[in-house]
C-alpha cells in the first residue's frame, strides 16, 4: 500500500532568491540614442594599444549566431538570425581557417535555429543545442558536428527547451545547460546535463530563480557559477548561484551590486571571475572571489556594455569588444591595477555579435547588428601582448552556504505521526502518482518534513501545484552504527520518483553523510526536495523510513 506519513515541522538551511525575468524582445534596430557612427578610419581603428583590420566577409550575414575555435585552429560559426529570416532561423554554418584567412560553408545543420549554444567536446566535435527556431519558437533540440567529415548528426533531444542561455563543458567532459526561456516565452530555471558518451539528456536539480540572459562560468575547481539575468528592459536579477557537479547541488554565491542581463562573465587566470556591463547603462564591472565567496573590486569602464564580446588575453587581461548601440570601441581590463582602459577601435561598430581568440594571440571579430543592420562583416584586432600571467589560482576551499528555503510556518519539535496520520491515504501500489486523489495528505506544506516507508507517496503542497516524491529504495547505506568506532561516517544514498503536475522528472538519488548536520537539498525547479534523515542508523535489516520535506523558493517581496 502507499501511504503518507506526516509528522512536524523541519529546519532546512535558506536562500532567498533574486527576482528573476521574462523573455527578451527579437527587435533588431539600435537602441534610440545609443547608435554610433558604423565605421571608422583605419587610423581611428589604430589608435591605443590594438589595431583592426577587415578581412574576408562572412558568407552569410549573421546576428545571435553561436561561434567555437577549434582545435585545429579554424573558428566555426553557425545559425543566427539573416536579413530574410528576421523573425526565424537559419541553419547555415560555416568555418574560417587561418593561412587562407576566407570563410567556406559547411553542411548546413539539421535544425535552424538563433540564440542558440555549442560548445567544442572533448573529442573535437562540437555540440549545438537550444534556442530558437523557424517559428521562432524556443527548441529542445541538439546535434554533432563532426570536424573530420563537416555533418551534422541528431543527438538526443534536450528534456525542455532553452533559448539565450549558457552552455558549459564539465570537466569529466560532459555538458551542463540552465535556464532560457523555454517554448512559451518564459524564463526557466531547469538545469540539464548531456553526456555524450551515452547520447543522453539528465534533469538536475533546478536553479533557485528563473533566469535568461545570465552567464555560465566554469571555475577552476570544476563548479560552475551562473549570474544575473533577466529581461532587457527589466527587472535585473543581482543574485549568483553555483552548481557543484560533485555534489550535484546548487549553492548561493551572493548577490552582485548591481542587476545585470546581457553581460559577461569571464574567468580570470587567477580562478576568480570578471562580470561586466549589462543592460540598463551597466558601465560597471565586479569580481567574484570562490575562496571567500563574495563579490567585490567594482571598477568603472569608459562606456555602458551590453550584448558585448569578452575574452581573456594570455597576459591575464580581459577585452571588451563592442556593445549595444553599434559601439567601436575596445576596451581593456588591468588584473594589477583593476582598472580599463581603450586600447582600440573596431572598424565597425556592432553589438549582438561574435569574437574568439586565436592561437597567434589575434582576435577575430564577425557578424553581430550594426548601423547597417545584420553584417556579414569580419575584421581582425591584433594587440600586443605581455607575457603570460603565472598566478596561483583562487578556488572555492570555503564552504558556501546552503539556499535557503522559504517554510511556511516556523519549525516545530518533530514527533512521531498517529495512527491517524499514517492512514490517511491508502491507494493501490500501482496506482499512478498523477492518479492520487486530492486529499490533506496531499496537501503538506512546503518546509514540512514527511516519514515515508519505501513505495509511499508525498506531495507537497499539492498534486496540482507541488512536488510529488515516490520513495522507491535505499542504494546503499555505509553510516557507522550507534556505539560503534568507525573511520569513515559513511553516507546514506537514497533513491526518488519526481513529478511535477503530468510531468515526469524521472529518478535521482539524494546523499546524507553519516556525519551531515543539515539535510541535503535538491533543486528541481521552484523547489527542493531536503533529504532530511533515515531510520535506523544504519538500515541494514530493517525497514527503511525515510523523512524527507518539500521546499518552495519563492522571490522577495
Amino acid at each position: 500500500m502507499k501511504r503518507v506519513l506526516v509528522v512536524g515541522a523541519i529546519f532546512v538551511a535558506a536562500l532567498v532568491a533574486a527576482c528573476g525575468g521574462s523573455p527578451a524582445s527579437d527587435a533588431v534596430p539600435d537602441p534610440a540614442g545609443e547608435s554610433q557612427q558604423a565605421e571608422v578610419s583605419q587610423a581611428q581603428a589604430g589608435s591605443g594599444d590594438g589595431a583592426s583590420a577587415l578581412i574576408d566577409d562572412l558568407r552569410a550575414q549573421r546576428m545571435r549566431s553561436a561561434s567555437v575555435a577549434l582545435p585545429d585552429g579554424r573558428v566555426l560559426v553557425t545559425g543566427g538570425n539573416q536579413p530574410s529570416f528576421a523573425a526565424g532561423a537559419v541553419k547555415t554554418a560555416e568555418f574560417w581557417t587561418p593561412g587562407p584567412e576566407v570563410w567556406e560553408f559547411t553542411d548546413d545543420m539539421v535544425e535552424e535555429r538563433f540564440s542558440h549554444s555549442m560548445v567544442v567536446l572533448g573529442d573535437g566535435r562540437v555540440l549545438a543545442a537550444g534556442g530558437r527556431d523557424i517559428k521562432n519558437t524556443g527548441t529542445n533540440k541538439a546535434e554533432i558536428w563532426d570536424p573530420e567529415t563537416g555533418s551534422w548528426t541528431s543527438t538526443a533531444d534536450m528534456n525542455d527547451a532553452h533559448e539565450s542561455f549558457p552552455m558549459v563543458v564539465l570537466e569529466d567532459g560532459r555538458v551542463m545547460v540552465a535556464g532560457g526561456s523555454n517554448r512559451d516565452y518564459e524564463p526557466t530555471a531547469v538545469a540539464e546535463i548531456y553526456d555524450p558518451a551515452e547520447d543522453t539528456w539528465s534533469m538536475i536539480g533546478g536553479m533557485s530563480v528563473e533566469r535568461i540572459w545570465h552567464s555560465g562560468t566554469l571555475l577552476s575547481d570544476g563548479r560552475v557559477l551562473i549570474a544575473g539575468g533577466g529581461d532587457p528592459d527589466g527587472p535585473f536579477i543581482k543574485s549568483a548561484e553555483i552548481y557543484d557537479p560533485a555534489q550535484d547541488t546548487w549553492f548561493s554565491a551572493g548577490e552582485m551590486t548591481v542587476g545585470r542581463t546581457q553581460h559577461t562573465a569571464t574567468l580570470l587566470k587567477d580562478g576568480r571571475v570578471l562580470a561586466v556591463g549589462g543592460r540598463g547603462k551597466r558601465q560597471t564591472s565586479e569580481i567574484y572571489d570562490p575562496v571567500n565567496n563574495s563579490w567585490g573590486g567594482v571598477a568603472e569602464l569608459a562606456e555602458p556594455r551590453s550584448e558585448h564580446v569578452a575574452l581573456l588575453l594570455p597576459d591575464g587581461r580581459v577585452l571588451i569588444l563592442g556593445g549595444t548601440g553599434s559601439r567601436t570601441s575596445i576596451e581593456a581590463w588591468d588584473p594589477d591595477s583593476n582598472s580599463w582602459s581603450v586600447v582600440g577601435h573596431m572598424q565597425i561598430g556592432r553589438y549582438r555579435h561574435l569574437g574568439e581568440l586565436l592561437e597567434d594571440g589575434r582576435i577575430l571579430i564577425l557578424g553581430g547588428n550594426g548601423a547597417e543592420g545584420i553584417l556579414a562583416k569580419t575584421e581582425i584586432f591584433s594587440i600586443a601582448l605581455g607575457p603570460e600571467l603565472e598566478t596561483v589560482v583562487r578556488t572555492g576551499t570555503a564552504d558556501p552556504q546552503l539556499p535557503t528555503p522559504v517554510t511556511e510556518a516556523p519549525p516545530t519539535p518533530e514527533q512521531e505521526p498517529t495512527a491517524e496520520a499514517r492512514d490517511v491515504f491508502e491507494g493501490p501500489l500501482e496506482a499512478p502518482i498523477d492518479s492520487l486523489p486530492e486529499g490533506s495528505a496531499n496537501q503538506v506544506p512546503t518546509g514540512q518534513p514527511v516519514r515515508l516507508a519505501i513505495g509511499e507517496v508525498m506531495a507537497s503542497p499539492s498534486l496540482q501545484t507541488g512536488l510529488v516524491a515516490v520513495f522507491l529504495e535505499v542504494v546503499s547505506d555505509t553510516r557507522c552504527a550507534p556505539g560503534d568506532t568507525c573511520d569513515d561516517p559513511g553516507e546514506a544514498v537514497i533513491r526518488l520518483e519526481l513529478r511535477q503536475q503530468d510531468a515526469p522528472l524521472g529518478d535521482t538519488t539524494m546523499v546524507l553523510g553519516g556525519d551531515q548536520t543539515l539535510p541535503s537539498v535538491k533543486k528541481l525547479g521552484k523547489f527542493s526536495a531536503a533529504f532530511v534523515a533515515l531510520d535506523p542508523v544504519p538500515v541494514g535489516d530493517a525497514e527503511p523510513v525515510l523523512t524527507l520535506a518539500i521546499v518552495e523558493w519563492r522571490r522577495p517581496q
